[in-house]
C-alpha cells in the first residue's frame, strides 16, 4: 500500500467511526431528564450550534424559517418515530453544488481543525445539532 491509499483508508475509517458514534448516540429516543447532566450538556451544545449554523434558514427552536419551510419539531414523527441519524448526516454533509446544505457543511468544517480531523469534528458538531433537534420534537 502506498501513503495515499493508507491516508484514504484512515479517512474512510474515521468517517465510518464518526457516523457509527452518531447513529449509536441517537438510536434510542429518550426524553431529556433534568437530572441527566450529560444529556443536558449535549443538548445545550447542540442548541448553540443550531443557533450558529441553522437558525438563519430553519428558524428558532426548529420552527419553519425564512428559507426552510420544513418544521424540524416534527422530524422524528415524519421518520417513523425514530431519529434517522444516518439520513441526517447524509443531508447535512451533502457537498454537491446543488445541495442546500453544502455551504453550511463547509462552514462547519472550516470552523473545526483542518485535514481529516475536520470531517470527524464537523460530524461531531452535526451530531450535537441532531441531539438538540431530537430534544425539541413535538410530543
Amino acid at each position: 500500500m502506498n501513503d495515499r491509499t493508507v491516508s484514504r483508508s484512515r479517512s474512510t475509517t474515521s468517517a465510518w467511526l464518526a457516523l457509527a458514534a452518531l447513529v449509536a448516540g441517537l438510536g434510542v429516543s429518550l426524553p431529556v431528564r433534568a437530572d441527566d447532566d450529560i444529556e443536558r450538556a449535549l443538548v445545550e451544545g447542540g442548541k448553540a450550534r443550531y443557533a450558529q449554523y441553522c437558525t438563519s434558514c430553519h428558524g428558532e427552536a426548529g420552527a419553519p424559517g425564512s428559507k426552510a419551510t420544513l418544521d424540524l419539531r416534527s422530524y422524528v414523527a415524519r421518520h417513523g418515530g425514530k431519529f434517522p441519524a444516518a439520513d441526517w448526516l447524509a443531508v447535512i454533509a451533502d457537498t454537491r453544488p446543488a445541495s442546500v446544505h453544502a455551504e453550511v457543511w463547509q462552514r462547519i468544517r472550516a470552523d473545526n481543525t483542518g485535514g481529516t480531523a475536520a470531517d470527524a469534528a464537523a460530524r461531531g458538531t452535526v451530531g450535537q445539532i441532531a441531539r438538540y433537534v431530537n430534544s425539541i420534537q413535538a410530543k
